[in-house]
């Protein structure tokens, strides 16, 4: 197993692929584009010294890519420091019993603390799957992150076009009941 920084073309459509299917699993009703995967790889890409945007990787044994990390760093609007903010975390099912999603973190975590910034706040959007998130959470714990507050979301989308995980859950249950 090895993670690698996003550098090449490569790493962005590998990324690309498994945001498709973080998406498909947990899009928590948000609309979701390629294109913007794209746009910021292409930031990743452009920008070596990783000031703002940074994302990562990681390939099993085969070379076959298994997870990934994308982490941002801006100013704090609360006082003069830099917070760096987990955007999108995800590894593929088969390897969540493993390292994988600790090693990813390690590397977000290691480039927000070489920038020196105050804080690291990170989240975890799995609701329909309460014992997978009480199992991340626990890891977070271990590691020395502290829960504090509740993320709240509110959809701003027009009823009948959500892609709400209750439409798109019995929607896969009735394409797997038609194979």
């Amino acid at each position: 197993m090895k993670i690698e920084a996003v550098t090449t073309p490569r790493h962005g459509v590998d990324l690309e692929n498994l945001a498709q299917l973080h998406h498909d699993e947990f899009g928590c009703g948000r609309a979701f584009a390629r294109q913007a995967i794209t746009n910021h790889v292409i930031i990743c890409v452009r920008d070596p010294d990783r000031k703002w945007l940074n994302g990562w990787v990681a390939y099993d044994d085969n070379d076959k890519p298994v997870g990934y990390i994308i982490g941002t760093i801006r100013p704090s609007i609360y006082n003069l420091s830099d917070i760096a903010c987990q955007e999108m975390w995800f590894v593929l099912p088969k390897y969540r019993s493993g390292l994988i999603a600790v090693q990813l973190l390690w590397h977000f975590e290691k480039w927000a603390r070489d920038r020196k910034v105050e804080r690291i706040y990170t989240q975890v959007e799995h609701d329909n799957e309460p014992q997978l998130v009480e199992r991340i959470i626990h890891i977070m714990n271990r590691l020395g992150y502290k829960t504090q507050g509740y993320i709240a979301v509110k959809h701003l989308m027009e009823k009948g076009n959500s892609d709400d995980r209750t439409t798109h859950s019995e929607v896969g249950v009735r394409e797997t009941a038609k194979v």
